[in-house]
């Protein structure tokens, strides 16, 4: 048995690393590190980042950010929040969403891209 449990050691390990996230903040030219559950909303808040929310359940859409690379979770939210062509552009809710890879985010932006 002691031989097993470094072996399982070794895989709780790796498992907590792989649940942190690096979140680049194009605008801002700033990094932060986030847990994989924490709603992006949160983790920018609690990390100093001043940023326009307001019902923090996916209703209003104040919240809203343009993911540039990476891939998130979305939770549920209203459509009058945030439109099928606003998703396809990349917009999410920061209130609604928690990464999953390494991300890059713009908090302004999220107009229609001119073309």
């Amino acid at each position: 048995r002691a031989d097993v449990e470094p072996a399982i050691t070794r895989e709780r390990l790796r498992t907590t690393d792989q649940m942190k996230c690096v979140i680049t903040i194009e605008d801002l030219n700033r990094q932060i590190t986030v847990e994989q559950d924490e709603l992006l909303l949160a983790a920018l808040l609690s990390r100093g980042v001043r940023f326009a929310y307001s019902c923090q359940s996916g209703n209003c859409g104040a919240c809203k950010c343009r993911l540039v690379s990476g891939e998130v979770r979305e939770f549920e939210f209203s459509d009058e929040a945030l439109s099928q062509v606003q998703r396809s552009e990349g917009i999410i809710l920061a209130c609604r969403s928690q990464a999953r890879s390494d991300l890059t985010i713009r908090l302004g932006g999220t107009e229609p891209d001119s073309a």
